[in-house]
């Protein structure tokens, strides 16, 4: 405000404007002549009075005359001023708003994106004046608001009120700021802003911020982002909502319009269990980034010891390209093994964390005990003994409960009967339980293998039939075994053909919970396997799932009471588990493929329901999670199944499970005993961030190595997907609406380049009569009384 103005303002008694306030002054009157009028009046006047003086003041000198004139032609104005009725009216008025919005999503944290060393220079100031270590976007845009004390903000104070959004998923307001004083209070809540959300809505994000302001459009809205939308509407399309409201938008571009360059391996898929001498094979996923055509040395190394196993070389593929690579190893030695498969580092690598992942692997020199049991030779009996007595991993043994005596004899694999020797029957690793007929079981056996799988952590696989299993064990121990409910099951003595058949649908639990329906190393290419597998013709429908047990396929079709019925489910038993096949048909697989698909799947079920109990034979105990790898704050549940009683604590809260970041701090999770299962204790790792893990049973203590497990937390695909700057995205958006895209080299030309923008009426004060003024009079008389004096100086009068 300008001297004058206050000094006005001081003459008039108008109260001083508020913080973030103006004052607008119009001058109001009500003269009685028309203009046309009043400009005849004034021309004649000025006119008479300089004749009148240059005929009665010849004396005078020329200063003189014109001095009296002047004041002869003021007082006449002046009485023409207080005839109008002049008033002055009042405004009061608020500064127009100024809008910073700071992207804070999860694409913001990208380590070290600046290629450009200019940029990385400017980045590396700025970040030091804001003591921040760590080079992300996120950062570099806290900082340059936190400079000189927020000098970037108090410099849009000047001639706006101020307002600061976060926006990730959503715009949320930080603060609202108009003294210095407010910018200085809100730079300790931009220090510590961090970032949030799974997605980025930024063009949903900048509607929300407008809507917010629509009683009154801000002069210009500053967007300091890279611009990536992981979701939603973009922010160019919601540009042409801000033009439409008058507001243009400045972009200042965080990041680097280069790819970031980053190499990362992930999926790294091994068979938990393996054996000596046969080969392991690790299927994993190679992803480049700013590296294409280069090419790089993988590894397979022993974590104790950093020793490398085997070495190939890559050609890295085009960038967001990924490839399917596998490494094979085969183990000399008896132990237990963390495995680590890494990808060299390279020159300017971003993310060093993502280039290994570590996988624990069993090995053994015994074989998977199979035990394959039917009443007859169905086609799933005949295909399954052909595959696994070609399989290496395996040592098949076969009942089938009508053959001959003779049979036995014949076949190297075949039993006499079924082991009713408690020995002879937890010899075995897993049991594929067909459509036997339990007439020819004692209850004691039936005790047994409910035994078998409680206690001894073995793997039960029950395979449906049109004869007896599951409808026949109602009432039995077997009924218990079984993941599914048969309460209600119907017998199918004559099984007909449903029209064309149905495939499976694999549920979530399937895909993700674990690797046994993985037919290809590609999970895309899974898919299309799975669409295009032979059809079952008959499933086991009358059946529901338990409690506690999951679904890994379901049929298509849900049931009359709109449930799905599960084809294949599993549940854990005690210290092992059971899977259930409501169909005897994936035999079907192999249609014109041979094992390719059928055999895959049933060697990989083997595996999966072995794991307890080949691991329980050293251990004592297993440790598990539901799955290798999961997004960031997904909460990881623990589960320790302990095969040795004699290592249970009588403490309810007695497992301890430490976790262990790479890189990073160790937490402890407290495992709790399930009630309905005295061997089981369950627990859960909350809000993991972004990392791989290796987990292991602290309390109690083991002879050997501790039971561990190894996983992964990564951030959600869709704001990671992307982490190099939409440079055109931006600009559009600034050309849409009016205004300038700008490089972090360029901060100052921003608010160079902001308008004023145009004051805000608040409310009108009471208008103040100028016609009547103490001073309009007096400045009347004075002039009357001067141009007196001094015609009376100079003898005009």
């Amino acid at each position: 405000m300008s001297p004058l103005q206050k000094t006005m303002e001081w003459l008039l008694d108008i109260p001083p404007a508020g913080a973030g306030q103006g004052t607008s002054w119009r001058y109001r009157s009500d003269f009685p002549w028309p203009d046309w009028v009043l400009l005849l009046f004034a021309v004649a006047a000025v006119a008479v009075v300089i004749l009148v003086y240059r005929r009665d003041a010849t004396g005078a000198s020329r200063w003189m005359r014109g001095l009296l004139v002047a004041m002869r032609l003021g007082a006449i104005f002046l009485l023409l001023f207080m005839l109008s009725s002049a008033f002055l009216s009042v405004d009061r008025t608020g500064l127009p708003y100024a809008v910073v919005i700071l992207d804070n999503s999860g694409s913001m944290t990208a380590a070290d994106p600046y290629q450009d060393d200019d940029l990385r220079s400017t980045a590396r100031t700025l970040l030091d004046a804001a003591n921040y270590e760590e080079v992300t976007p996120l950062n570099v845009g806290k900082a340059i608001l936190l400079r000189d004390e927020g000098d970037f903000l108090k410099r849009l104070l000047r001639r706006h009120k101020l307002r600061i959004y976060k926006l990730a998923g959503a715009a949320t307001k930080v603060a609202e700021c108009i003294t210095p004083e407010d910018v200085d209070e809100v730079l300790p809540q931009l220090r510590e802003l961090e970032a949030e959300g799974d997605r980025t809505q930024l063009g949903q994000g900048l509607r929300s911020v407008l809507n917010d302001l629509r009683g009154a459009p801000p002069t210009a809205i500053i967007f300091l982002s890279d611009g990536i939308t992981t979701e939603g509407e973009k922010l160019s399309a919601a540009a042409t909502f801000a033009r439409r409201k008058g507001v243009p938008i400045f972009a200042l571009g965080l990041g680097d319009a280069q790819p970031v360059r980053d190499l990362e391996i992930t999926d790294v898929q091994v068979d938990d269990v393996a054996f000596v001498n046969d080969p392991i094979t690790f299927l994993y996923t190679l992803s480049a980034r700013g590296y294409a055509g280069k090419t790089v040395s993988v590894t397979l190394r022993d974590e104790s010891t950093g020793d490398a196993l085997t070495t190939e070389r890559i050609t890295l593929d085009a960038d967001e390209r990924t490839q399917k690579l596998e490494l094979t190893y085969t183990p000399p030695e008896v132990g237990e093994f963390q495995y680590v498969v890494d990808v060299q580092l390279l020159p300017k690598e971003a993310n060093t964390e993502n280039n290994r992942q570590v996988r624990g692997v069993s090995v053994r020199k015994e074989k998977i005990r199979v035990l394959l049991a039917d009443s007859l030779p169905r086609y799933e009996f005949r295909f399954l003994k052909t595959l696994l007595e070609r399989e290496k991993t395996v040592e098949l043994k076969t009942v089938l409960q009508d053959a001959d005596a003779e049979y036995a004899e014949e076949d190297r694999t075949a039993l006499q009967n079924f082991p009713v020797n408690e020995e002879d029957l937890f010899s075995y690793d897993v049991i594929l339980f067909g459509d036997m007929d339990l007439a020819f079981l004692t209850e004691r056996t039936q005790q047994e293998l409910q035994e078998f799988v409680n206690t001894k952590s073995g793997g039960l696989l029950m395979i449906a039939g049109t004869q007896h299993n599951p409808v026949g064990y109602r009432g039995t121990p077997l009924e218990d075994l079984l993941p599914v409910q048969i309460s209600d099951a119907v017998r199918k003595d004559n099984p007909s053909l449903i029209g064309d058949g149905f495939r499976p649908e694999i549920t979530l639990d399937g895909r993700k919970g674990t690797s046994i329906f993985r037919l290809t190393d590609s999970e895309r290419d899974d898919e299309q396997v799975w669409r295009n597998l032979p059809p079952f013709m008959w499933a086991f429908e009358s059946i529901r799932l338990k409690r506690g047990a999951v679904a890994f396929a379901v049929h298509p079709q849900t049931n009359s009471g709109n449930e799905e019925v599960p084809v294949i489910a599993m549940h854990r038993f005690g210290g092992g588990k059971v899977i259930f096949h409501a169909t005897d048909e994936t035999w079907r697989w192999r249609y014109r493929v041979g094992d390719l698909y059928f055999g895959r799947y049933w060697v990989q079920v083997i595996r999966y329901l072995s794991r307890s109990k080949l691991l329980g034979r050293d251990r004592g105990a297993e440790l598990t999670v539901d799955r290798k790898e999961y997004m960031r704050g997904t909460p990881i549940q623990f589960r320790v199944n302990f095969l040795d009683d004699r290592l249970i604590s009588a403490s309810e809260t007695a497992v301890t499970v430490v976790v262990q970041q790479h890189g990073g701090p160790r937490r402890q999770v407290d495992l709790k005993r399930l009630p309905q299962a005295p061997t089981i204790f369950e627990g859960t790792f909350a809000n993991p961030v972004e990392g791989t893990y290796h987990a292991f049973i602290a309390s109690p203590t083991f002879e050997n190595a501790p039971p561990s497990v190894d996983f992964r937390v990564t951030s959600p695909m869709g704001e990671m997907r992307t982490v190099k700057m939409d440079v055109p995205e931006l600009t559009q958006t600034a050309k849409i609406t009016g205004g300038a895209y700008h490089t972090l080299l360029e901060t100052d030309d921003v608010l160079a380049a902001i308008p004023r923008g145009n004051p805000v009426p608040l409310e009108t004060e009471a208008p103040k009569q100028l016609w009547n003024f103490w001073l309009t009079f007096a400045l009347f008389v004075g002039l009357l009384c001067g141009e007196w004096i001094l015609r009376k100086r100079l003898r005009l009068v």
